[in-house]
């Protein structure tokens, strides 16, 4: 009886040690330790996509820092460089108060027996684009006749207001820039013996005239 209980723990115990001998092979094998490894390896992509995210961030907040709005006019005076026909005008005028002025080119021409007077509007916007000419964006345009007295007048409240008279009639239109586009917020139509008057008028000059651009502060 006591030579089968001492054979049972012989037993038991070479169980015991090949168990063991079989742990610390696997540990040996790197086997046992796939799934620790792979949960170390994900932490580390995580921190590694952290990393990347902020440091783009940063990357953006330093761009948006570095550029000044002399820059911005230079960009802009490249692109009147286009415009060489005297007729084609423009403004510059920051809509929004936001310290980026926008840049306004007026220009005519015929649609079928109509004629027209188009007004677009030029922004510059960093979140569009992969190059520094591309981030001069056109947020809208303001249409109309060239028969047609128009002004336009730029608003304390950040707002762009369009005036369109002819023969004792006034149109009104106001718009804001949101979500980076000009829309329109507010019309009105009346007879009138006088236009109303903004708080500031936006003056035109040739494209091919930079004194606004150059005198801009």
């Amino acid at each position: 009886m006591g030579n089968k209980n001492n054979k049972g723990v012989i037993a038991i115990l070479v169980a015991i040690i090949i168990i063991l001998i079989a742990l610390i092979v696997l540990m040996g094998t790197g086997k046992i330790n796939f799934k620790f490894n792979s949960t170390n390896n994900q932490s580390t992509d995580n921190n590694t996509k952290e990393t990347n995210n902020v440091s783009t961030d940063s990357k953006v907040i330093e761009q948006k820092s570095t550029v000044s709005k002399s820059q911005i006019l230079e960009y802009y005076k490249e692109k009147l460089s286009n415009f060489t026909d005297p007729n084609v005008q423009y403004s510059i005028i920051d809509i929004n108060n936001d310290d980026i002025p926008e840049l306004f080119i007026y220009v005519t021409g015929t649609i079928g027996n109509q004629i027209i007077a188009d007004t677009s509007i030029y922004t510059y916007d960093e979140n569009k684009g992969d190059k520094l000419n591309d981030y001069i964006v056109n947020i809208g345009s303001i249409s109309g006749r060239i028969d047609n007295d128009t002004t336009f007048y730029k608003m304390k409240d950040g707002s762009l207001l369009s005036v369109i008279g002819k023969m004792g009639y006034e149109n009104k239109s106001y718009y804001k820039l949101e979500n980076d586009w000009l829309v329109r917020t507010d019309f009105a139509s009346k007879e009138t013996d006088e236009y109303t008057v903004g708080d500031y008028e936006i003056q035109f000059k040739a494209c091919t005239d930079l004194s606004l651009i150059e005198n801009y502060k």
